[in-house]
């Protein structure tokens, strides 16, 4: 048993393909993402900070919305969430055969390929936008652009997209496009101020135009937004929980945290083939930063 443990922590620690998202419950698709803080993200483009690498992704399907596409390589995507004090950084991995950006600009970024965060900073369901309720829509044509003044829209509501404050880096991917954004967690509209337990309405879409002409297809993760509402009702949202839990922000810090773990249950297990695990590791981990 004190193996197979041992084993387990090993695998966390370099981690294992079949390993997704292990701190946390994921929370269930469609129906509540758990969000894990406090854990900061460079905004960067970059997915390979630790914390996303340990956060839960949720997939939506090419099929889960209400354009679906022929197929997830012509349009599918999956996200990640995490929080610190400050931010809610939202990643988002998208599958996009056909990348149409430029057409279609500020406000109607929409009708190309961009992908929406929705928030309801006070969970009030309600089936009208208030103050801190937003649509934040990010689009293609910020690829390459400046991380901290993205091209925005979601011109909705009293607290818009633009005015937001949202910071965003766009970048190509071998399979589509991705998205590593940041949105304050305290601006004009809401402050909100994260705690384990506390719950927003939250919500996700992606919209693909395969040809430079109208929208062809829309992905949407909240299964109560069964006919594209979320942009005018809040009450079809989602849900994101704040779990308090503290992801890798390093690969260093995580190695050292989790050696110590290993140490604490080799010491309960006596004897050479422990030893020489200890020595195995200990020298594995010293050649990562050598």
């Amino acid at each position: 048993m004190k193996r197979v443990v041992l084993l387990t922590i090993l695998c966390v620690v370099f981690a294992c393909p079949t390993i997704v998202g292990w701190a946390i419950d994921p929370g269930e698709v469609g129906v509540n993402y758990n969000c894990a803080f406090p854990n900061s993200v460079k905004v960067d483009g970059n997915l390979k900070d630790l914390s996303w690498q340990f956060a839960p992704w949720h997939e939506v399907p090419h099929d889960k919305g209400t354009a679906p596409a022929p197929s997830d390589k012509d349009a599918s995507y999956s996200f990640a969430v995490v929080a610190d004090d400050k931010w809610l950084y939202v990643a988002f991995k998208v599958k996009d055969d056909k990348i149409q950006k430029d057409g279609d600009v500020g406000c109607d970024v929409w009708k190309d390929d961009s992908v929406e965060i929705y928030i309801d900073a006070g969970h009030e369901q309600a089936g009208s936008y208030d103050k801190n309720d937003a649509q934040i829509t990010i689009g293609a044509d910020n690829i390459g652009g400046d991380i901290n003044k993205p091209k925005l829209g979601g011109c909705v509501g009293i607290t818009q997209g633009p005015t937001t404050g949202t910071i965003a880096a766009v970048v190509t991917t071998s399979d589509g496009w991705a998205v590593e954004a940041a949105v304050p967690l305290k601006n004009a509209g809401w402050d909100i101020k994260p705690k384990d337990g506390l719950v927003i309405g939250f919500n996700t879409h992606f919209n693909d135009d395969d040809d430079g002409g109208a929208r062809d297809h829309k992905l949407i993760w909240s299964d109560k937004d069964v006919a594209d509402r979320s942009w005018t009702d809040p009450s079809v949202y989602a849900e994101l929980t704040f779990v308090e839990e503290k992801l890798a922000v390093s690969q260093k810090n995580k190695l050292a945290t989790s050696w110590g773990w290993i140490k604490s249950s080799m010491k309960k297990e006596p004897g050479k083939e422990t030893y020489e695990r200890s020595r195995s590791f200990e020298k594995n981990q010293s050649s990562l930063y050598h």
